[in-house]
């Protein structure tokens, strides 16, 4: 089945992209408002220059030598006053320049429309891995972020800021880019109504979570997936993703530690949690370390994440959080203080909401004002009904079987391995069942790995996990060194009664020797 990718032609028409910024005489009258400002405060700077962007116009402000820039900084509630704006931000200085900035709203304001960003050279000549539209900058570039490069974004802002319209145009972005081969998503929606529209999608890994309780699973799950994707490229001799990729396949068929061929090819995966708040509520702990362990280790393998937040404090927003997530988008915010937990610094508070954002990119010191991209709901589902009517979606049941085997497991009913704790002696027969199935499998498929056991036994990672230690302590399977595969130290299920009879013999020789001789 030959899968076409969606085309403009699914987008509304772009006729407002002339009309962008605002106009001569507004600019000549905010320039003079400006002058005039420093001069009533005796602050010795020329307003040089003005660049328009589609919601604000930047000024930039040539300081006299020996002119403090902080002065120009605190006359920003009488720059309001007299330019009769709503807010201005104030860029003390303006990076790589020696100049001062003064972002200025426009009267006017331009909506960028998804078609014409997707209409220009940045976005048709793209040669990011992973490219995501944000919108146009202060000069009307588009920007892309590279999400292959950051490789995970924070979003944060308030209701009503943009924030959802932002991570719709994220998602319009890869269905734009990705055939459902090349790129699978794990969509989270605690609020039940921001993704439900993709339900269908073929790119997605598992239907949208709706349940908090499920997302320390599903990051758990793609843990299981790093690790194992960790463990195919160092089979092949690569050291990322995209190198696995685009090598030439062998001649020679290569096993993974399951036993199953190595693909030729692994899509990209994208974790995409909406809010971030509910779930940090329900599991903070599993939640926030699950999103550290991927964050740290998961970019040479190509899995990825976006999280997005409505309430930016420090109890959603965690330092541990803040460490793995450099690259970040702020929208508009109520207060400094947010601005500063997502930002590390003000100015969030300042914005315009409607899509108006402060984009923090990947090694770059700076911080970038953006005016974020829209998608219209129309053309939204317009773009998701062509996807869909190309291919059904195909969940991965092992992926949602082995989440949901896995939450039973961690139930405090759960019995436990013989030999270990338990009360019943009921519970013990079943997992001596268990048990002994697991044997009978290694030795009849010869491959003692977790994953294989979960598989075969449709159980959990840390049920198969605690099988397989039990396995090694019994005797069964040897130690994991390395990469290398387990040693199978048994041939047949009764080599192990041999063994533990064996073992009770001696130990009843033992205790004859050591008896003391009667006198």
């Amino acid at each position: 089945l030959t899968y076409k990718l969606p085309t403009l032609d699914l987008l509304d028409p772009d006729n407002d992209s002339k009309h962008s910024g605002a106009n001569a005489r507004e600019i000549e009258r905010n320039k003079a408002i400006l002058q005039s400002t420093l001069d009533n405060f005796k602050i010795e700077a020329t307003v040089l220059n003005a660049i328009s962007g589609p919601q604000v116009t930047l000024f930039e402000i040539s300081p006299a030598p020996g002119v403090h820039v902080n002065r120009i900084s605190n006359l920003e509630n009488n720059i309001c006053m007299d330019l009769q704006a709503p807010s201005v931000r104030i860029l003390a200085p303006i990076p790589g320049k020696n100049l001062v900035g003064i972002e200025v709203p426009n009267q006017n304001r331009t909506i960028v429309t998804v078609r014409n960003l997707m209409q220009t050279k940045p976005w048709e000549m793209a040669k990011e891995k992973i490219p995501l539209l944000l919108g146009k900058n202060i000069s009307g570039r588009t920007i892309i972020l590279d999400l292959a490069r950051a490789p995970h974004l924070l979003i944060a802002g308030a209701t009503g800021s943009g924030k959802s319209v932002c991570m719709n145009l994220l998602i319009t972005s890869l269905l734009f880019r990705f055939r459902p081969d090349e790129l699978k998503m794990i969509m989270v929606d605690p609020k039940v109504v921001e993704f439900q529209v993709y339900h269908e999608l073929p790119h997605l890994i598992v239907p949208v979570i709706t349940d908090v309780s499920k997302v320390a699973l599903a990051l758990r799950w793609a843990i299981n997936e790093m690790e194992r994707r960790y463990r195919v490229l160092a089979k092949v001799g690569v050291r990322d993703l995209s190198s696995f990729n685009n090598r030439t396949p062998s001649a020679e068929t290569i096993l993974d530690d399951e036993g199953q061929p190595i693909p030729d090819k692994m899509p990209y995966i994208v974790i995409i949690i909406d809010e971030i708040a509910d779930i940090m509520l329900a599991a903070k702990t599993e939640v926030e370390q699950g999103l550290a362990k991927i964050a740290a280790k998961s970019r040479a393998v190509g899995i990825h994440t976006i999280i997005a937040t409505q309430r930016p404090d420090v109890k959603t927003i965690t330092g541990t959080i803040k460490a793995n997530y450099p690259v970040r988008i702020a929208f508009q915010v109520s207060s400094y203080t947010d601005s500063r937990t997502i930002l590390d610094g003000k100015g969030a508070e300042t914005l315009l909401g409607q899509g108006d954002m402060l984009f923090k990119p990947p090694g770059a010191p700076a911080i970038e004002r953006i005016q974020g991209g829209m998608a219209s709901d129309a053309e939204r589902d317009r773009v998701i009904s062509f996807v869909c009517q190309q291919a059904p979606p195909q969940f991965d049941e092992n992926v949602f079987r082995s989440m949901e085997k896995e939450s039973e497991d961690e139930s405090p009913s759960q019995p436990t391995l013989p030999g270990m704790s338990g009360d019943s002696n009921q519970n013990e027969s079943a997992e001596e069942t268990l048990l002994r199935k697991a044997i009978e499998i290694i030795l009849r498929d010869r491959r003692p790995t977790i994953s294989y056991l979960q598989r075969t036994l449709g159980v959990g990672y840390n049920k198969a996990a605690t099988l397989m230690d039990e396995l090694e302590r019994q005797g069964v399977v040897g130690p994991q060194i390395g990469t290398s595969p387990r040693e199978i130290l048994i041939v047949a299920p009764e080599d192990l009664d041999q063994d533990s009879e064996a073992d009770d013999d001696q130990g009843d020789n033992d205790e004859e020797d050591g008896k003391p001789s009667s006198s």
